[in-house]
């Protein structure tokens, strides 16, 4: 699957604009969820440079991308209310990632490939997952609200994945990514 908003949302060349700032790092440890700005690149490249400052050194089991889907169900004949892309993978001009939802999280959501073209928070932090990350798998659940699978979702990723990297997708003013916030404050996950 080709991305959407390569060279719009962010550069053409996001990996290799990213090398010279990957190289400088040091290496510091993970502890906790990572919330992330839900904007274009353009305005949020300085705040992702340090959500992932943060995380370079880090081996998490899997990654997970959780945001919001403005445009609402893909689906009005579908009940769901979360959503994530088919396995596969998500490329750009120079840069890959692996995408798969795991089994025990697949019975919660709707797959759709469509949700990707309409909603580019995975896009803008993919060159940096293929970058720092190279390996290891993607997941990418995208909710129009909150309510029980988005519950459940946190919560067996809170049980069963606890060495995995959880980016949340939020914009500060709008909190549009709240429901994902308020399924991990539910517990000891900060």
């Amino acid at each position: 699957m080709r991305v959407a908003t390569e060279g719009i949302m962010y550069p053409k060349d996001a990996k290799a604009a990213l090398l010279p700032y990957y190289e400088s790092l040091k290496d510091l440890v993970f502890s906790s969820f990572v919330e992330i700005p839900h904007a274009a690149w353009s305005k949020c490249k300085g705040e992702l440079d340090n959500a992932f400052c943060a995380l370079k050194g880090t081996k998490p089991s899997h990654v997970f991308v959780l945001g919001p889907l403005h445009k609402g169900r893909v689906s009005y004949e579908d009940p769901a209310l979360v959503y994530a892309p088919f396995d596969g993978s998500l490329s750009g001009s120079d840069w890959e990632i692996k995408l798969q939802v795991p089994f025990a999280l697949s019975q919660f959501v709707c797959f759709s490939d469509d949700i990707c073209s309409e909603e580019q928070s995975l896009e803008i932090v993919a060159p940096y997952l293929s970058l720092f990350f190279e390996d290891v798998p993607v997941c990418y659940f995208l909710a129009t609200e909150g309510g029980d699978a988005v519950k459940k979702i946190a919560s067996i990723i809170k049980k069963d994945f606890p060495k995995a990297l959880v980016f949340i997708s939020n914009n500060k003013e709008t909190c549009c990514g709240g429901m994902w916030k308020e399924a991990f404050a539910d517990g000891n996950r900060t």
